[in-house]
């Protein structure tokens, strides 16, 4: 491959389509075989592509922790790659892939988080985990008791600099990982794996960087097209009324590393087998420009109030043009976006209640409620359109904790603030946004009611870009959104919590 300059690389690629007492998954192996393809073309040495799956023999923790465990103690390897297909959950922010007794065996799944940590201390300058599994919350009594094993070694030496450990994961979080068939292959694939695939192939042009007559594939570069292009696929293959996928990462390494090298010196034409047709790149990234979710909350609310949803559907019919997606159908996906906010900012219940403090509860209602701490009664009797209202007596300045029992079973430990009102908005049984306002009458009632508009506004462009994972503090707005966050705060506390989070998540990137 031209000047390439070489370097030693591993990759472990895990793969479990049978976990007792799940769906079986149909995918899985298919996706582990073109990794593995792709690895052979890529050069690695054939001793340092593991293969790990579910095919032959059952798939416990220490199948994986071996060979794990002897590639890091080479001492020699720049750069290892940890692939997985599989099932997936969430537990208290922390990851998990579930591997053959899983469910049975508290400790035998995989623990992402603590193995990302415990790779960041290892001998290897470059650590890929890339993931095509789900990233819901547990949801059963089996899934709650996962503890996981680690995968990665403890360092037997405290010091020295953390590794780069870069994270690529199929889908945000909270959202599942999805299997499309194909009807013409008559089969099943893992639709993230297949664009990142098609991506480290360099079957798009955009991302390719040429160095010596060689087309690198970065990290950074990669993350970024995949959050565009992977919502684009799914659409083109499911349609307007299909599920969706949108994909996430957090990359820590360098600028200058790369994923996957192309020798540009091959005929397009001809070898379709490394490159599809190429992409016009100015047309592709208008396309990506009008059609896309912004990443920061400030540029999704200018594009929902100012941009004319017909004519961008228009825009996106004109550039789809012979076999490229029909990108039109995402001006449906952002009236989408327009419809949540207009929804979430709209002015819901009475700004007071005879008991200053209380519950707006829209979208769902009910059963009974507990409480502790500076609570002396709770209402839970009257009905407010979709919802119902909650009064709380609460003392001025303090705050107590309660839990709303919905009729629906589901249970919401939500803190009963004294002189304000909570809008609770649910969709199913899925909590989409809190929401404080300062009762009527109150000292901040006077502040809060001249801005009412702009905060209600701000909180549901925010709360909606969250629930759709695509709000990150990023980009030229990111200091000022910020900053009208942290001043809103004392009006709305909810919004310190949505600041908190976006700061973390943005801390994790760098």
């Amino acid at each position: 491959m031209g000047n390439l300059p070489k370097i030693k690389r591993a990759i472990v690629l895990i793969g479990v389509q049978r976990a007792k007492n799940l769906p079986q998954l149909r995918a899985v192996w298919d996706g582990v075989a073109k990794m593995k393809e792709w690895a052979i073309d890529q050069k690695f040495d054939p001793d340092l592509i593991v293969e790990i799956t579910d095919e032959d023999d059952d798939v416990f923790p220490r199948r994986i922790k071996k060979p794990i465990k002897d590639l890091v103690g080479r001492n020699d390897l720049e750069q290892l790659i940890v692939y997985f297909s599989g099932h997936g959950v969430i537990k208290g922010f922390n990851e998990y892939w579930i591997l053959t007794d899983g469910l049975e065996d508290s400790n035998a799944s995989v623990n992402v988080t603590l193995s990302v940590e415990l790779a960041r201390r290892s001998s290897i300058p470059h650590v890929v985990f890339i993931s095509d599994a789900c990233r819901t919350a547990v949801n059963s009594i089996q899934t709650q008791r996962i503890v996981g094993s680690e995968i990665f070694p403890i360092a037997q030496t405290g010091g020295g600099e953390e590794k780069s450990v870069d994270q690529f994961y199929a889908t945000v979080l909270g959202a599942p990982a999805l299997e499309i068939e194909d009807s013409d292959a008559g089969r099943y694939q893992a639709v993230y794996t297949t664009a990142m695939l098609d991506a480290l192939r360099g079957r798009h042009a955009a991302i390719l960087e040429t160095e010596d007559g060689i087309g690198l594939i970065r990290p950074r570069p990669l993350k970024k097209f995949l959050s565009k292009h992977l919502p684009s696929r799914v659409f083109a293959a499911l349609g307007a009324g299909g599920a969706s996928q949108k994909p996430d990462a957090r990359i820590t390494s360098d600028p200058d590393v790369w994923l996957s090298a192309v020798d540009l010196s091959l005929d397009y034409s001809k070898n379709k087998r490394a490159f599809a047709t190429q992409v016009d790149v100015d047309e592709e990234k208008a396309i990506f420009d009008m059609v896309s979710f912004p990443a920061d909350a400030t540029s999704v609310a200018l594009a929902t109030e100012h941009v004319d949803l017909g004519k961008l559907l228009g825009a996106g019919q004109a550039l789809a043009k012979g076999s490229k997606p029909n990108f039109a159908g995402f001006s449906s996906m952002n009236k989408q976006f327009a419809d949540e906010v207009t929804r979430v900012a709209a002015q819901f219940g009475p700004s007071h209640l005879d008991t200053e403090s209380g519950f707006k509860i829209r979208g769902a209602t009910v059963k009974s409620c507990l409480s502790a701490g500076n609570i002396a009664n709770i209402q839970y009797d009257v009905r407010l359109g979709d919802g119902q209202l909650v009064r709380c007596q609460v003392s001025t300045r303090s705050a107590a904790s309660v839990l709303l029992i919905l009729t629906s079973g589901i249970g919401v430990l939500i803190p009963a603030i004294g002189e304000f009102l909570a809008t609770l908005t649910f969709d199913g049984d899925l909590l989409v946004d809190v929401a404080y306002e300062p009762s009527e009458g109150s000292d901040r009632w006077r502040m809060y009611d001249s801005r009412s508009a702009e905060m209600r506004k701000l909180r549901a462009v925010v709360a909606s870009s969250s629930s759709m994972g695509v709000f990150q503090l990023e980009g030229p707005d990111a200091e000022n959104l910020a900053r009208r966050m942290q001043v809103a705060k004392g009006i709305d506390p909810t919004l310190a919590l949505y600041a908190a989070h976006a700061y973390r998540d943005q801390c994790k990137r760098r």
